[in-house]
């Protein structure tokens, strides 16, 4: 779940000149790209994570000042971390403060069964994004940077991830190239080694999660909601579980016609959460 709740990018076209690349094949579009509404006050970090993600676009406004030095702004980005810890969000937040479009790389597309056409679609890819200045986003990225160790892994995952190194190697344009992955473990450890930068986002701690409550419930929220009473009963959950917790809140508060968020409410949706993350577990 992207935070804030129920935000949307508004989608842009490119370039008249410049087409959206798509799959050979399928005829598939590759990526998409918006234009994200987002700054740093809608994620809630650690301080020096906020300060990592903050000074990777500090660098690339000041992309000029950096290169008559001898120098280059942080362009090759590893976000990891759990699920629902803000990773997409990031990269959103990163992609409006640069004022970029942001592309999305789209890897049920990108991921071809023909042999050789998935490092076809990365080099349409990277050749699109070179050609501008956005902010690119290859989510799930652990799909093309496993650990080419892996005895289960096929000779065609092996080369898509040459291929990737390779074009990362390569990579001179302007954009800032972002990849996300839950899976940090998996990637092969030659691929660490191409990116300039490397943040974890962790799991909010008890103080974090009081605050993504009040953020979260906002003015809809009862003075006898007590929010740090529901962080310190919710360890373990990512920031997109308390947002998940609060859409049901509001939800039932709306559905309900309450004036605004009750206790009720909210441990009604803890109950709802619980279930769910039950779910998962057992899956």
């Amino acid at each position: 779940m992207d935070m804030p709740i129920n935000r949307r990018g508004i989608e842009v076209e490119p370039r008249k000149d410049v087409a959206i690349p798509a799959d050979s094949e399928r005829g598939i579009p590759l990526l998409r790209m918006t234009k994200e509404r987002y700054t740093f006050d809608d994620i809630v970090v650690d301080g020096k994570t906020r300060q990592r993600l903050s000074r990777i676009v500090a660098e690339n406004r000041s992309a000029k000042r950096l290169r008559r030095h001898g120098l280059a702004p942080k362009q090759k980005i590893l976000l990891c971390g759990e699920p629902g810890t803000g990773k997409t969000l990031s990269a959103k937040i990163i992609g409006s403060a640069m004022g970029c479009p942001f592309v999305h790389v789209v890897f049920d597309a990108l991921v071809s069964p023909l042999l050789g056409e998935t490092a076809a679609n990365l080099r349409k890819v990277f050749d699109f994004v070179e050609k501008g200045r956005y902010v690119v986003l290859f989510d799930e990225f652990d799909m093309i940077g496993k650990d080419r160790a892996d005895p289960q892994e096929h000779g065609e995952i092996k080369r898509v991830v040459n291929n990737f190194m390779q074009m990362l190697d390569g990579y001179g344009g302007d954009s800032i190239l972002i990849a996300a992955t839950n899976h940090h473990r998996l990637l092969d450890a030659a691929v660490w080694r191409r990116f300039d930068e490397v943040v974890k986002l962790g799991v909010p701690d008890a103080r974090q999660r009081a605050e993504l409550f009040e953020k979260y419930m906002g003015a809809m929220k009862s003075d006898a909601v007590d929010a740090s009473e529901f962080a310190e009963g919710t360890p373990g959950y990512s920031a997109a579980d308390v947002a998940a917790v609060c859409v049901d809140a509001l939800r039932k508060c709306v559905m309900d016609r309450h004036a605004s968020v009750s206790e009720g409410d909210v441990l009604w949706a803890l109950e709802e959460q619980g279930h769910r993350k039950g779910i998962m577990v057992s899956k």
